[in-house]
């Protein structure tokens, strides 16, 4: 598999949209710069792009994993906090170098370091945001589908799909317009539960899993 180059951050949202980002769903820049002044410093460029092209979206904010509403964006010493796991069990936070730090205690942050950097983790956010729930139509295949690592890959190349992010215990791919395959796994396993289809459109996604064999989970 050849390495993926992420495209830019616009170019993933409207990707996900359909449609690239308008007004109404981001917030202003009178909004950002009041929050950053309640901060006492700059929120990071790619943060702010994030807010400013889609901080109204409930899916690309809140799909899954939680992003900060704006007014609720905090600093921890020298880290700012902006998301929180889906049920609340760490947060993540940036800093002045545009890192990207886990910890699972607020009250005596013992951070951890992500390999991503913060453009790259925003990007396989937006991706996972709409994977697990922010598209409105889902499936999967299980994985005694596929006994194999061949078997997953071949079907995968059967599908046409593109990788997108390919991260620590997280593969997701397109599988055309605004339709994405994934799954997760842990030290080289196949995909447990099996492999997951979701898609923005309803016909899209019918057509898929007819001829794919995915189980509509909706």
């Amino acid at each position: 598999m050849t390495a993926f180059t992420p495209p830019s951050l616009s170019d993933t949202l409207a990707w996900l949209l359909g449609r690239p980002v308008s007004a109404e769903d981001g917030l202003t820049e009178d909004e950002l710069a009041a929050a950053s002044h309640r901060l006492g410093c700059q929120v990071p460029p790619a943060l702010h792009a994030y807010y400013a092209a889609v901080g109204r979206r409930a899916d690309l904010m809140a799909g899954f994993q939680r992003f900060a509403p704006l007014q609720d964006l905090e600093c921890l010493g020298n880290k700012l906090l902006f998301l929180e796991e889906n049920q609340a069990v760490c947060w993540w936070a940036t800093d002045a170098q545009r890192r990207v730090w886990q910890t699972t205690d607020l009250d005596a942050p013992d951070w951890h370091e992500e390999d991503l950097g913060l453009d790259a983790f925003l990007h396989t956010i937006a991706y996972y945001q709409m994977a697990q729930g922010g598209y409105p139509f889902c499936g999967m295949r299980a994985c005694h589908g596929f006994s194999t690592h061949g078997d997953l890959a071949a079907l995968l190349h059967a599908m046409q799909a593109q990788a997108v992010v390919d991260v620590a215990g997280l593969r997701i791919f397109t599988v055309g317009p605004q339709a994405l395959v994934w799954y997760l796994h842990a030290e080289g396993a196949l995909a447990e539960p099996g492999l997951f289809l979701c898609a923005l459109d309803a016909d899209r996604f019918e057509a898929l899993c007819a001829q794919w064999d995915f189980d509509d989970l909706g």
